[in-house]
């Protein structure tokens, strides 16, 4: 019959938390009879110095996905107790630093999952039998900058070594990358929409700000990407802001048009409103215009360049509409969709 023996995990704060590891105090208590250490008598317990520990059988629990660990060097940091009827109890306080690579495509908006992995290294599952005794993990309180933890669970291993498994999901916290990354690249789009208001003959005080902006999203773009680990695809705050690049790209892609086409029937109209103009007004032969004609003439012409620009105008307040429209559209794509990928990458 294999040997149980009782696991309870305290995690007492978690120091550090990034892109792939997570470094936490966690307390490790083990019970486990050895009937081999009963013995008769009337104390409650037998506190074991450390030294001595040596001269007896202990579990060789080892967390398998440890990069680093450390015994902490403080008071009580190791704790033997035997019962007389052969109860062994035996604690020891660990800094251990753990892998946890994360999937990060759901970034910021994402749950991340983190694993302690407690195994025997030499027992197998036939001598050994590992157990949490029906207990859930402890958590202290702690507090992480970037991460909330939501979850912890209890998973008792099935392989053919003995061990338990604790997972320990992490909310990553919004309200950064919500005042840094959304709002600013929003706003960015919303002021790119400002060139519909300008004249279309402004061209050069339209492009001017179009390129501002562009070069900010682009430096707000770059700013992120070396605030955290570099993957080989893209993310959801890298979606958001290349989409909004693309809005002002747009933007200053409906400026050049309405400029050129602008040029375009301008000389146009003004070739065939001269044509029209001097055959509407030529003096018959032989006679003089009057000064009547003359100042007709005169007042026809603004017209003729008003007709002559108002399609740039239409086009602007068609952009009004169109631009707003389908940025809000996408903003309800993206936060449906994200929103859901997080949820299920996180079960």
């Amino acid at each position: 019959k294999p040997l149980t023996v009782t696991i309870d995990v305290t995690i007492a704060d978690i120091l550090k938390i990034d892109d792939m590891e997570v470094e936490m105090l966690i307390y490790i208590r083990q019970r486990w009879y050895d009937f081999r250490l009963s013995w008769n008598s009337t104390m409650r317990r037998l506190k074991m110095r450390e030294y001595f520990q040596d001269k007896i059988w202990l579990p060789d629990v080892r967390i398998i996905n440890m990069k680093d660990a450390k015994r902490f060097q403080g008071f009580g940091e190791v704790n033997t107790h035997i019962h007389p009827d052969g109860k062994v109890y035996f604690s020891q306080t660990v800094l251990v630093k753990t892998s946890c690579p994360m999937d990060l495509h759901t970034f910021p908006l994402d749950r991340q999952t983190c694993f302690l992995n407690f195994s025997s290294f030499a027992y197998g599952r036939s001598l050994l039998n590992y157990t949490t005794g029906g207990k859930h993990v402890v958590v202290g309180h702690t507090k992480l900058p970037q991460f909330d933890l939501v979850e912890t669970r209890e998973i008792e291993g099935e392989s053919k070594s003995p061990g338990i498994t604790i997972s320990l999901t992490f909310q990553r916290r919004f309200g950064y990358y919500l005042m840094s990354v959304y709002i600013p690249s929003a706003s960015i789009v919303l002021l790119s929409w400002l060139v519909f208001f300008m004249e279309p003959s402004h061209v050069g005080d339209r492009i001017a700000l179009e390129i501002t902006l562009t070069l900010t999203i682009v430096f707000l773009l770059d700013g992120i990407n070396k605030s955290i680990i570099h993957v080989s695809y893209p993310k959801a705050s890298d979606v958001f802001v290349i989409v909004s690049f693309g809005f002002i790209l747009l933007a200053l892609l409906e400026t050049m048009l309405v400029f050129r086409l602008s040029i375009f029937f301008e000389k146009k109209q003004k070739r065939r409103c001269s044509c029209d103009v001097s055959r509407c007004y030529k003096a018959p032969p032989g006679n003089e215009p009057s000064e009547g004609d003359e100042l007709e003439k005169l007042q026809a012409e603004p017209a003729i360049k008003c007709c002559c620009i108002s399609w740039a105008a239409w086009i602007d307040k068609i952009c009004i509409i169109i631009f707003p429209t389908m940025y809000l559209t996408f903003h309800i794509v993206y936060w449906k969709y994200y929103t859901n990928a997080a949820n299920k990458l996180s079960l």
